[in-house]
Order: C-alpha cells, then sequence, then structure tokens
C-alpha cells in the first residue's frame, strides 16, 4: 500500500478523454473535429488567434470593436440576417475577445450544420465590402458606452485595469486592457479596423472545431467545402514577444480611490503561461486558497478574523504570462492594511511548506470537479479544443493539460507559491473610499 492510500487519501484519477481528429487545410485554417452522438446538434467554434495582446499602443480596443463590427453583417448577408436565420432552426450563437484569441460560435441542430458553416465563411471572406464610417462610428459609440457602464463608471471598474498596468511594463502586450482606452476608441480610423481584419481574421490565423452530431470524416469534408478555397491571409510572425522574468521586480502598490464604501485589494502575480506545470500547480493553489468554506483564505480571512466581507482567487490561463489574482473586500471597519497584511500572510504559509497532502488532494479534486463540469458542456468542450489548439499548439494538449493536475502534490504548490509569489513581488491596487465616504475604521 503506498504512502497516499495509508493516509486514506485517493488520488486516482480517472482520465478525461476528449476524442478528436485534426487536419490542417492548405491555406493553414486548423481544423479538429469532436464526434458525440448523444444529441442531435453541433457546436461549430471558429477561434482567431488574435486579441487585444496583437494591438499596438496608440491603437488599443480594435480586436473587441472588430468582434462587434463582425456581427453587422456581410457582402450576403445583411445585417440582421445572421440572427434571422439561426433563429428559424433553432440555432443559437455569440462571440468574444480576450488577451489571446477572439472566438465566435453557433450551436445548431445537426442538420443545420451547413448554415452554421456558411455564415462563418461569409464573415471570414465577406465582410470588408460592407464595414464603412458609418458601420464604425455606430459601433465605436456602442463599445465606448461599453467601457463607460464596465469600466469608468462602475464601482471598483477601473481596479482591474490599473492592476496590469502595475503589473507589466508599457510595452509588453497584457499591459492594456482588451476594451481599450476611451482615447484609442475615439481616435481609431476605418483603415485601422480594415488593417486589423486583413492581418488576423484569415485562414491561416484561425482554428475550425466541430463538436457534436457529425464524424470527423464529414467535418473534415465540410470544412474543405466551406473554407478550403480561401486564401491563406497574410503570414505574421511571431516578433518578439517579450517574457518577463520570474523576478520582475518588488511589489508595486496603489491606492485609486472610487465611489465605493469598503476597500477592495486587488492582488497580482505574473507567473508562468497556461499549461506549464508550474501554470498547473498555481491552478491548484487557487482553489486551495479560496475554492469553498474550508480553503485557506476564506477560513482565515472570512471565517476566523471575519476581515474580509469576501475573497477569491483567480488565474488567467493566458499565452505568454499567466496571471494569479487576489480580489478582497474589506468587512465594515477594518483597515484596509490589516486586510493585505492577512492575505500576504496566507501566502507566505504557504510558501513556507505548511501543506498536507489531504489540503491539496482535495484541491485537486475540486479543479477537477469544475474541469468535469465544463466539459460536460458541448460548446465549452468545443471552446476548449479551440483554446488548446490556438494557444498550445495542438488539441491533444487540452488531455495532457487535464492529466497533468493528478501528479501535483504538496511540493509543487508549495514551490510554486515560493517561486513565484510573495509580498515583495507583483503588483497591488487598493480601491479606497472617497474622503469622508468610509465607514468608521478599526486598526
Amino acid at each position: 500500500m503506498d504512502e497516499d492510500r495509508e493516509m486514506g487519501i485517493d488520488r486516482r484519477l480517472s482520465p478525461l478523454r476528449i476524442s478528436q481528429r485534426s487536419r490542417q487545410l492548405d491555406n493553414g485554417m486548423r481544423v479538429v473535429v469532436h464526434e458525440d452522438r448523444s444529441s442531435p446538434i453541433v457546436a461549430v467554434h471558429v477561434m482567431y488567434h488574435v486579441g487585444s495582446r496583437h494591438e499596438s499602443p496608440g491603437r488599443t480596443g480594435l480586436a473587441h470593436l472588430l468582434e462587434h463590427l463582425l456581427f453587422e453583417g456581410s457582402e450576403n448577408c445583411p445585417k440582421g440576417e445572421f440572427d434571422r436565420l439561426l433563429d428559424q432552426v433553432g440555432g443559437v450563437n455569440n462571440g468574444s475577445t480576450w488577451l489571446d484569441r477572439t472566438n465566435y460560435y453557433e450551436i445548431v441542430p445537426s442538420h443545420a450544420v451547413e448554415l452554421a458553416l456558411w455564415l462563418e465563411r461569409e464573415r471570414m471572406a465577406h465582410f470588408l465590402p460592407v464595414l464603412d464610417e458609418t458601420m464604425l462610428e455606430v459601433q465605436r459609440g456602442v463599445v465606448i458606452n461599453e467601457r463607460r457602464q464596465s469600466c469608468d463608471n462602475r464601482p471598483y471598474g477601473m481596479a482591474d485595469e490599473r492592476l496590469h498596468e502595475l503589473l507589466f511594463p508599457e510595452d509588453h502586450p497584457y499591459f492594456w486592457p482588451t476594451i481599450g482606452y476611451l482615447r484609442d476608441l475615439e481616435q481609431t480610423r476605418l483603415e485601422d479596423a480594415r488593417a486589423f481584419f486583413e492581418t488576423y481574421y484569415v485562414p491561416r490565423n484561425s482554428v475550425l472545431v466541430l463538436a457534436g452530431d457529425v464524424s470527423p470524416d464529414e467535418g473534415f469534408r465540410l470544412a474543405e467545402a466551406y473554407f478550403g478555397d480561401l486564401p491563406p491571409g497574410p503570414e505574421h510572425g511571431k516578433g518578439v514577444l517579450p517574457r518577463l522574468g520570474q523576478d520582475p521586480g518588488p511589489r508595486r502598490t496603489e491606492e485609486m480611490e472610487d465611489r465605493v464604501t469598503l476597500p477592495r485589494l486587488y492582488l497580482g502575480h505574473v507567473v508562468p503561461p497556461y499549461g506549464t506545470s508550474e501554470w498547473i500547480a498555481l491552478d491548484v493553489l487557487t482553489y486551495l486558497l479560496s475554492d469553498g468554506e474550508s480553503s485557506r483564505l476564506q477560513r482565515r480571512l472570512v471565517r476566523d478574523e471575519q476581515v474580509a466581507l469576501d475573497v477569491d482567487a483567480y488565474l488567467y490561463p493566458t499565452e505568454l504570462n499567466g496571471v494569479l489574482g487576489v480580489v478582497a473586500t474589506a468587512r465594515a471597519g477594518i483597515a484596509r492594511e490589516k486586510l493585505a497584511t492577512a492575505v500576504d500572510e496566507v501566502i507566505e504559509e504557504i510558501a513556507a511548506g505548511e501543506l498536507d497532502e489531504g489540503e491539496v488532494a482535495g484541491a485537486v479534486m475540486r479543479a477537477r470537479r469544475d474541469q468535469l463540469s465544463s466539459i460536460a458542456n458541448l460548446e465549452e468542450r468545443a471552446e476548449e479544443l479551440a483554446y488548446a489548439t490556438t494557444v498550445l499548439g495542438n488539441p491533444e494538449a487540452l488531455e495532457e493539460t487535464l492529466e497533468a493536475y493528478a501528479s501535483v502534490g504538496p511540493e509543487a504548490v508549495r514551490d510554486a507559491a515560493r517561486g513565484y509569489l510573495g509580498r515583495s513581488r507583483g503588483a497591488a491596487v487598493m480601491v479606497i473610499p472617497r474622503a469622508g465616504e468610509e465607514a468608521g475604521v478599526e486598526s
């Protein structure tokens, strides 16, 4: 009997299998087909390897703005027709933009899969002729309004943007926000949008995933039929991609006044990128820190010492560098310094080695619980396959990443915390009430 079994801990995890076959078209589009006949539906997912990090200083917000524009119709599918055609067959669709990628997807009955593919072909091949100043002006206004609602005029809405500015140097593409700066959005020109589209929204820079009631052979045939004749588009090298070192310098800390009633800490650390062994150990650490009432931060800050109203830890699965963050809201009357110190002390306890096998095994199991929940959904399964192909280079990397959790133990978690976290590293933004608006504070 091994040591874990003697301790009553069974770390055996059944493999998470996501069967798929992949192929690359002559124009560079990568195609992944995941066959699942459990329901007569197909998820059609197109992911472009373009996000806010592919923008330039002074031209931020283009990727997100393009996402909006690409819902405005095409040469053969005028505005409104996209949704009307999908509604007729009972389909749904959406899209999103992030730091490293932009995606569009449709969920359709399997008999309507060719409609979804035709719509995505329209988006890729027949959008530019309809892009004009009027369309740009309308959608630029929508995005600016979105920015005002979600960032500028929302309590705590500017904290994450400022945290990234403190975490990364100005020439790093994770420095600026995905939604873009207001001044850049206001100055976006039609030629900027055209050039950005022509560079990145091309077969060579895309991944197509068909997941559901479709066979690999049929999926590859359909991909060739709808996208195989499109030109590959320009080849753009990765250039010099800045990667930060393990120790980029002392922590940068800033206070930000806002129209809030309680102080809230935004603490961030730059860590290794998605898919690395360190990233996986750090993901387990986030579960150990804040998932569930017995997790370290919840137990000490919320339950025992009652210095925080709420606390959460997160880890971005990003390509160049990961970002591990902790967000904690102080209880009324608690000094913000006391809150920040408590968060640092919990992390330092872990880095010092106060971990046991059962606690880490529980965190791994909770991570596995969320992974199972995620891939149980056909659309999310399609997105995970598309993301692994886009960021890690192949769809098999998804299974490899998920399986790597089984080997994470206390030593790996402790080493990751010791290597990348700590009060001398990272950046912190403490959002505080404006003068005269804070409740009485006890030290």
